[in-house]
């Protein structure tokens, strides 16, 4: 990866994610091992707001190891710090337009804490486990292939092809030589693949043979002419807990952080209005007409 393409991202994705002025320091440094990284005009960047800083960033770049983050990190928190002091020389930090973004940005990383603090005690490997279990338990089975195709321009191409594979021709060799798909590459496998997943032809035919058998007769479809050769059946199964963990974990917390919601404004008092701040119009507050 260029350090240039990555300085770049380190740039927007703290300009973004920290806009002017939320370095102010909404909270108390940790105590315990933070080391100062740099000083600005005496004014000091710790370990921790580089730690900070990388979780603005998008997955990847914030899973690069830290060694290739430090630089641009630094870099970029000096410049906010340059940055920052010069807007204060110049009276910005007490601005109107200011401090209405600073008091969104508190509340905005408080509802972040807050959601935070409840999904970290809520979405254990317990829970995530259970889910887990149900969903196995409601996984459907079906039946798979796993197939191989040569797709040619003609039905004699496929006829010749069909020739060579009577005669001991090698499939995959036939159709990384041979065939005008995208899987010649890797010898026409198309992995399993299961009902419905491939245009109607195709699957008919993939499905209506044994493990090791190809067509003797080629088939058409829209995408021109296939011999297809089945390497294996098997019935489907469902992913394991390590392949289902990040999926589990954002399907829970995306569930709490919406219970969450529904019930505070359950025991809220929430009034709306319009636009220009009058009172809101009888249609806005009708509920929507059932459709039967």
């Amino acid at each position: 990866m260029k350090f240039g393409t990555l300085a770049a991202a380190v740039t927007v994705s703290i300009a973004v994610g920290l806009p002017a002025g939320a370095q102010d320091k909404v909270m108390e440094k940790a105590p315990g091992n933070d080391p100062v990284v740099a000083i600005v005009n005496g004014d000091k960047i710790f370990r921790s707001d580089l730690d900070t800083a990388r979780g603005q960033l998008p997955d990847q770049y914030r899973n690069l190891p830290m060694d290739q983050l430090f630089t641009p990190l630094v870099n970029q928190l000096v410049r906010s710090k340059l940055m920052a002091g010069k807007a204060r020389s110049e009276k910005l930090h007490v601005s109107e337009g200011y401090l209405k973004r600073l008091a969104l940005i508190r509340e905005r990383l408080l509802e972040e804490a807050l959601l935070d603090k409840i999904i970290t005690a809520r979405v254990t490997d317990k829970a995530m486990r259970a889910k887990y279990e149900k969903s196995v338990a409601d996984f459907p089975s079906k039946e798979e292939v796993r197939a191989r195709h040569i797709l040619v321009k003609t039905e004699g191409e496929a006829k010749a092809l069909v020739k060579q594979l009577d005669g001991g021709a090698d499939f995959a060799k036939l159709a990384a030589d041979k065939s005008i798909g995208p899987s010649k590459s890797r010898g026409g496998d198309l992995d399993y693949f299961g009902r419905g997943q491939m245009v109607p032809p195709f699957e008919k035919a993939a499905f209506a043979l044994d493990r090791g058998e190809y067509t003797k007769a080629p088939v058409k479809s829209p995408f021109g002419w296939h011999v297809i050769k089945v390497e294996d059946k098997r019935q489907s199964k469902p992913p394991t807990f390590e392949e289902s963990r990040d999926k589990i974990r954002q399907e829970l917390s995306q569930a709490i952080a919406a219970d969450l919601v529904r019930d505070l404004m359950k025991n809220a008092k929430i009034q709306r209005f319009e636009a220009d701040g009058s009172a809101p119009r009888l249609k806005r507050i009708q509920p929507a007409p059932v459709v039967r």
